[in-house]
């Protein structure tokens, strides 16, 4: 055995055997999972195959019926004297017709067989995963309890992946935060883009006063919307402070958090609105950069996490089986 951190540990046999029997079913889970795989694809074709034989088959029974039947086919051919031998003929293809349907059935039933087989093998190994950790798990604890060396790099692996797993749901409920922020934030600008239009049809083209109504409720609309989407952009800046993001974006997070209010009310004049409009769409958008410049960060920092706890994984595995 090769020298390792825990390579001066006696290890009991029962884990040892634990170990084993636990590693054998995880490689057989692993070999009958591409086995089904298999079998699944042959499955797959086999029915492909059956249908394409199927369809065939009733072709050639039907134009053996047509010649057989009182039909024109029947008594045309009966006129030129080649009934017989056309009804010769086409009776050998639907026989040839069967026997296609006949192999592609067996061939079907035959993956179908296999593939119920490797389910029942599957079945019968159980929870192969759940197995394994238990019996790393079961080792690990003996080990630690045993000090040394190995014990010493599988305190630190846990206290690493501990931190590693808070990080994780921590950056989980930020891109969260995020996606529900993006959600407000694009029908805040939908319906302000729909109030731009109706201003500038009420501006230049003297909408008169249906328009002016539209025009207001799309606003007062809009307002409720900026505002929803305001509160969005709070609380991901609470989750991202969760993270040590203060830094990252003044534009990103505290430029966000300030109140993004259009006040409606109290504008004497279309252009006075237009330009509000206009102002807001300019927040929203930019507001909306900032919000995906976040996703982006938050997803890779989410990989960069998952990498390390792989690793980690890994060492501890690779400690353990030592």
């Amino acid at each position: 055995m090769p020298s390792s951190p825990s390579s001066d540990i006696p290890t009991p046999p029962d884990h040892e055997t634990a170990l084993a029997d636990a590693r054998r079913a995880v490689v057989s889970h692993q070999q009958l999972t591409a086995r089904r795989e298999r079998a699944a694809a042959a499955l797959r074709a086999g029915e492909e195959a059956l249908a394409t034989a199927r369809t065939a088959l009733a072709d050639e029974t039907a134009d053996v019926e047509r010649l057989e039947s009182l039909s024109l086919a029947r008594v045309w051919a009966g006129l030129r004297g080649d009934r017989d031998q056309r009804l010769g003929a086409e009776r050998a293809e639907q026989q040839a017709a069967e026997y296609v349907v006949a192999t592609a059935q067996a061939r079907r039933d035959a993956a179908a067989r296999e593939l119920a087989v490797v389910d029942d093998a599957l079945r019968a190994l159980g929870d192969v995963e759940a197995r394994w950790a238990a019996a790393l798990a079961a080792k690990e604890q003996w080990v630690r309890g045993s000090g040394g060396a190995a014990a010493g790099v599988l305190a630190d692996v846990a206290e690493r992946t501990g931190s590693l797993r808070a990080e994780r749901s921590e950056l989980a409920e930020a891109g969260a935060a995020a996606d529900v922020a993006a959600r407000a934030l694009a029908a805040a600008a939908d319906e302000l883009r729909s109030a731009g239009g109706w201003s500038a049809y009420d501006t230049f083209f003297d909408g008169g006063m249906v328009a002016s109504m539209v025009k207001h409720d799309k606003l007062d609309r809009a307002a409720r919307l900026l505002h929803e989407a305001d509160g969005a952009l709070r609380h991901l800046a609470v989750e991202l402070g969760d993270l040590g993001e203060q830094g990252v974006g003044g534009v990103a997070v505290d430029g966000l958090t300030r109140t993004l209010d259009v006040w409606f009310d109290n504008i004497f004049t279309d252009w006075s609105v237009r330009n509000r409009i206009a102002e807001a769409r300019d927040r929203v958008s930019g507001a909306g950069e900032a919000v995906d410049g976040v996703r982006a960060r938050v997803a890779e920092r989410g990989r960069a996490v998952d990498d390390e706890l792989a690793a980690l994984s890994a060492r501890r595995e690779a400690t353990l089986l030592a």
